[in-house]
């Protein structure tokens, strides 16, 4: 028997987006589940275990830094590896989001728009970390 995908959890308040993500993600032999906030991405987190977390940063309820550090500081979660996928807050300073990325144990900060080919091949690089 062999072993299941890998499961990703795609954190987004877009549900265009999500869906979109979904799909190609699923096409490249990936498990996805999905959550439309930072709140339902710790729920989800803690109930699913998933291999990798892609999250976007700006969402209503709770946004994705709130919700990466709950998932880091939580012993049952800390491990799960997690890419920041969002549109940089400040196309002037996009550094400053990187360093908030990093400071909060984000492998990376990945900008929307990336094509879908490009997205499959960092998640498995991500993996593999």
């Amino acid at each position: 028997m062999t072993d299941p995908a890998p499961l990703i959890l795609l954190v987004d308040d877009e549900p265009d987006i999500r869906t979109l993500y979904e799909a190609a993600l699923t096409r490249q032999g990936f498990r996805v589940v999905t959550a439309e906030n930072g709140a339902k991405a710790i729920e989800v987190a803690k109930r699913e275990h998933p291999a990798l977390i892609l999250m976007d940063m700006k969402m209503p309820v709770m946004d994705g830094v709130e919700a990466a550090v709950n998932i880091h500081e939580d012993p049952e979660t800390a491990k799960i590896k997690l890419v920041f996928l969002t549109a940089f807050s400040d196309p002037n300073r996009p550094a400053t989001d990187i360093q908030a990325a990093k400071d909060i144990g984000a492998l990376d900060f990945v900008k929307k728009g990336i094509s879908l080919k490009e997205l499959g091949e960092k998640v498995n690089k991500y993996l593999k970390q």
